[in-house]
């Protein structure tokens, strides 16, 4: 079962501007939440580390310096989309990058595969927000249907 709060939000009118696809953060007690949707999983995953990356800092659109090949196994599509996230902001962290771009090449239940492209981290460049230590299982929705796919997640800083 969902928790109410994600019913509640996902009932909610999207934005008018992007209705196939985006994201937006919500407060959360002493942590910050991150709403993402797409049309597809596979959408849903890449725009979910874009999303992700974004609350991290805000970067300028410029070629990506680094591209992180990733390959990941799961034990559902919720554990899969945590690792996910978490992955990239370990890569992020090691490479000291913003992930720009994030494309999913193969989505299954179990595992995934999937590219993160971006820049060198640098306040010249970027306008950093915010430290972000890890995606929460706590508070987790994900929502995968045929045309509308969606995930609530709980972002501890």
């Amino acid at each position: 079962m969902k928790p109410a709060a994600w019913r509640a939000a996902r009932d909610q009118p999207l934005d008018p501007v992007s209705r196939e696809e985006g994201f937006r953060p919500f407060e959360h007690t002493g942590d910050l939440g991150l709403e993402v949707w797409a049309a597809s999983a596979e959408r849903l995953f890449a725009l979910a580390a874009e999303a992700l990356s974004a609350q991290i800092a805000e970067a300028r659109p410029l070629p990506a310096e680094f591209r992180v090949d990733v390959v990941l196994e799961g034990d559902g599509p919720e554990d899969l989309l945590v690792h996910w996230l978490n992955t990239a902001l370990l890569e992020g962290e090691l490479r000291r990058a913003v992930w720009t771009r994030a494309d999913v090449s193969l989505l299954t239940t179990a595992r995934i595969e999937g590219t993160l492209s971006g820049q060198r981290l640098d306040p010249r460049r970027q306008t950093f927000l915010r430290e972000i230590k890890a995606v929460s299982m706590h508070g987790l929705a994900l929502e995968l249907e045929a045309s509308r796919c969606r995930c609530r997640l709980i972002l501890d800083v």
